[in-house]
């Protein structure tokens, strides 16, 4: 994943919170959240 602003390469946080990665920038410190992709299911 890459920052909006700087284009910099995110660093992953080690926990999860509320099913999301967290992922932070190394260069401007900035935090985003990833969410996890669920699957749909098949009816």
């Amino acid at each position: 994943m890459y920052c909006d602003k700087c284009k910099a390469k995110m660093v992953e946080m080690g926990r999860s919170y509320h099913k999301q990665r967290k992922w932070i920038c190394p260069r401007c410190r900035r935090v985003r959240m990833q969410r996890q992709r669920t699957k749909p299911k098949n009816r």
